[in-house]
């Protein structure tokens, strides 16, 4: 499996409300221009492409690997409640995510690691997390 991992900057912003006052949030950087890059980097490895992302800004990339790899098949998957009409057009194929498909998608509660054929330590959900049980 290929991945690669995100990149956050700190930005300082003004609270808009009454008391103006100034506090840092993280940034996601580069975000679009990753996956484009990675779509394009590893097309030689898929068939077919699944985007899971309502964001249009992915629909040059998907044009250019259209035209790069014609035989290309290219799904685009919005999540629940989310959409994209430029994505589809560009893609030609639309999935639906369901809540059933999120649930299905969940890891087992505890994730135990293993090492060597033995489960050396137990990975938990926090409790905050109440959904789905």
């Amino acid at each position: 499996m290929d991945y690669t991992l995100g990149e956050f900057k700190a930005k300082t912003i003004e609270c808009r409300a009454t008391c103006k006052q100034a506090f840092n949030v993280n940034e996601e950087k580069q975000t679009d221009v990753n996956i484009a890059t990675k779509m394009l980097e590893v097309a030689d490895s898929y068939d077919k492409l699944i985007l899971v992302t309502a964001d249009s800004d992915q629909v040059p990339a998907i044009r250019l690997v259209k035209k790069l790899h014609p035989e290309k098949e290219i799904f685009i998957l919005p999540p629940i409640g989310r959409n994209s009409k430029e994505l589809v057009q560009a893609a030609g194929n639309r999935l639906n995510m369901t809540e059933q498909h999120l649930r299905d998608s969940l890891l087992p509660n505890p994730v135990n690691i293993v090492r060597d054929g033995k489960v050396t330590a137990q990975l938990w959900k926090p409790a905050s997390w109440p959904w789905p049980e």
